[in-house]
Order: C-alpha cells, then sequence, then structure tokens
C-alpha cells in the first residue's frame, strides 16, 4: 500500500517515535473489518501501522455513515483529539480495510516518552503539526478542488486503494454520491481508451 497522506509522518522527527513504538508497542494483526478505536468510547492508544490499511469512519447524530479519513503503512493512527486529550472519547472508529500489521502503545507510555527531554518534547510537537497540516490540506482541496481533482489525487496518492474500498466508500470520503464517482470513473475510462486508439 503507498503512501497516502503524502508530507504526514516523513519528518525526520517522527522516525524516533517509529522506532521507539517499534521497540517498545505491543504487536497485533487486525483482521478485515477488526476495531482498533470505538467511536464514542475511550480509546487511550495510538499506533504505528507496519503493513495494512485503517479506515476512519464518523456516525453523525442521525445515524449516517461518513468516512472521514484513511492511515495507511508506515503511517501513525490515532484520534488526535483523545491524544491532546486522553480522557475525552473517540470522535471516529478506526477499523481496518483488510489484514494489517500495527505496533500500538498507550498514550501515557507515549508520554513518558515525549517528557524524557527537550528531543522527544519536540516530536509530540512535530506529530500535532503534521496532523494539523494533513487536516489543513483536506480542507482546502475540499473546498477549492472539483470533485474529479480530488478523485485523481486519491488515485495518484494511492493507485491501489480501489482494490480495497469500495465505490460507495470513495464517495463518502470525497462527500459525493456513488453515481458522482461512477461518471468520473466512466469519463477516465473514456479518455484513456481514446488514448490508447490514437
Amino acid at each position: 500500500m503507498k503512501n497516502f497522506n503524502a508530507q504526514y509522518g516523513k519528518h525526520s522527527r517522527l522516525e524516533l517515535l517509529k522506532h521507539f513504538i517499534l521497540e517498545h508497542g505491543t504487536y497485533i494483526e487486525l483482521k478485515k473489518g477488526e476495531q482498533f478505536s470505538v467511536q464514542g468510547k475511550m480509546n487511550r492508544r495510538g499506533a504505528y501501522i507496519e503493513n495494512g490499511l485503517l479506515r476512519y469512519i464518523h456516525v453523525d447524530e442521525r445515524g449516517n455513515i461518513h468516512i472521514v479519513g484513511y492511515t495507511f503503512s508506515n503511517e501513525f493512527a490515532g484520534s488526535l483529539c483523545t491524544f491532546i486529550n486522553p480522557d475525552r472519547p473517540s470522535l471516529v472508529t478506526i477499523e481496518a480495510v483488510c489484514d494489517s500489521k500495527i505496533y500500538y502503545l498507550p498514550y501515557s507510555t507515549a508520554e513518558e516518552f515525549f517528557t524524557t527531554n527537550a528531543e522527544t518534547m519536540q516530536i509530540k510537537c512535530t506529530l500535532v503539526e503534521q496532523s494539523y497540516l494533513l487536516m489543513y490540506h483536506r480542507l482546502l482541496d475540499v473546498y477549492c478542488k472539483t470533485t474529479e481533482e480530488l478523485y485523481l489525487d486519491l488515485l495518484n496518492r494511492c493507485p491501489d486503494i480501489q482494490e480495497h474500498i469500495t465505490l460507495k466508500e470513495v464517495a463518502s470520503f470525497l462527500q459525493v454520491t456513488p453515481e458522482t464517482i461512477s461518471r468520473i470513473r466512466h469519463k477516465l475510462n473514456k479518455c484513456i481508451r481514446c488514448k490508447l486508439e490514437k
């Protein structure tokens, strides 16, 4: 699985956090559909994904299900709001889209690591900064790009994502109807065929 969150996780300081989690974290294998975190319940742990794909789901007050994010191999997973305030219930459910291998740590262990010295405290700041940048860029994309551009960005970042998620799920993530995604796919396939025929 290729890296989806292009800039996120590549900061050199985060390599130290990765190594700490790999050394001190608990290794588990999540099966497809298995949950790492549940919306409305306490989740006091974060993870590093060695291999796999996790989706972030939020159910609104009307019971509508929204796909709000993904975390891929070699990225960190967790709920930012509970990372900042561990006594707050998770706003999302995090579950495995496919069989995934992860290492997880209780946030309390991560906090002990962060308070070791000035360098490790900077790692926490970097993690929060990178999470913020990721969300800010996503917000700008939603406001400034067409649905087709957002879909192409998704494919460029993760060419194999369609092997793991349905058209309906792509539509939920991009906040459009499945019919809209279907029309975009049809248009793109038509363009590809035209190029091949030339």
